[in-house]
């Protein structure tokens, strides 16, 4: 198996698609229907760990409130670019955030069930069920694989999961109900989006409790770390003035922020390789590239191919 070229993958809801750029050109190599239009739109993505396959989540006929669940993980062969199937979930409904844990097991956050799934990924057959009691919306792995963390948007309660044992070990207590989260590189800190206010949360992993809270522009979507654990990024709306923003976060002092104003309201981010850029999925389809070091926009973005992105992941595209 070699690597080919770099792709972008993501997910695009107005298509209901698993669009792959060129990732220095940014021309649309393949455009998967992965989905059901005004029924099963895409929302996160997750590949395994060959490379060969990519798992996206269909969580409805809309965004979170107004849904109406769907039932359904589509499966994307990469090596071809075509549509595997779909993972039937049954009564599971809602399936959003996902995982694939070291072994190669994909875990997906149902959130209309209020659970977390571990499913087989080659006999698409559910192995275990985890009750979180809340409506578990985002996921983050710790590096080590060890640990997952669930949050629940309104329900003021982080879930900490044992991989291993496939067990909650922990319930750590928010403020309110949280945004998406991101374990720092080094596994110390889990990084909490508050859900209705400009705040981002810090909870210290070993003491299972925060530890600080810093001001953000907007309300917080996503929050990502740069490979280099120096930059965290959170994608922010200002839902009455529509506003999008990125915020640059010094790690070493998070209350060191730079706002970049978006065209739209961001969603996933994608730092480079070296952590000097980043990518933003905007709302309108757009995804500029940001300079870390200037916090300004500058050439070489890419367009989604239709509105609504919410994932973005390079891939190495496999041969062979």
């Amino acid at each position: 198996m070699s690597v080919d070229r770099r792709l972008i993958l993501l997910t695009v809801k107005e298509n209901v698609s698993l669009t792959a750029l060129d990732a220095e050109t940014g021309d649309t190599v393949a455009c998967v229907e992965v989905g059901t239009l005004n029924t099963g739109k895409p929302h996160e993505l997750a590949v395994s760990n060959d490379g060969r396959r990519g798992f996206v989540s269909l969580y409805g006929s809309a965004d979170y409130g107004p849904n109406v669940p769907d039932n359904r993980i589509a499966v994307v062969d990469l090596t071809d670019m075509t549509l595997a199937g779909h993972i039937d979930l049954n009564l599971y409904k809602g399936p959003h955030a996902l995982v694939i844990d070291q072994q190669g097991k994909l875990w997906a956050t149902v959130d209309h069930s209020r659970c977390v799934l571990v499913i087989d990924p080659d006999s698409w057959e559910i192995e275990h069920t985890i009750w979180l009691q809340t409506p578990g919306h985002f996921l983050a792995a710790s590096p080590d694989g060890r640990t997952l963390y669930a949050s629940a948007k309104e329900y003021p309660v982080i879930t900490e999961i044992d991989i291993e044992t496939r067990t909650i070990t922990a319930r750590i207590d928010v403020p309110v109900g949280a945004q998406a989260i991101r374990v720092s590189n080094d596994g110390s800190r889990l990084f909490v989006g508050d859900f209705h206010r400009p705040l981002l949360h810090v909870i210290d992993c070993a003491a299972r409790q925060l530890v600080s809270t810093h001001a953000l522009t907007g309300v917080p979507g996503w929050p990502f770390v740069s490979p280099d654990g120096k930059t965290i990024a959170v994608s922010t709306y200002d839902e009455p003035a529509d506003k999008g923003y990125v915020e640059l976060l010094d790690a070493g002092n998070l209350d060191d922020r730079r706002v970049v104003d978006m065209a739209d309201e961001p969603f996933h981010m994608l730092f480079s390789d070296d952590s000097k850029y980043l990518h933003a999925a905007l709302g309108n389809g757009e995804v500029p590239k940001i300079d870390i070091a200037t916090a300004e926009i500058v050439d070489g973005g890419y367009n989604a191919g239709g509105s609504m992105p919410e994932a973005i992941v390079a891939y190495d595209a496999v041969a062979g």
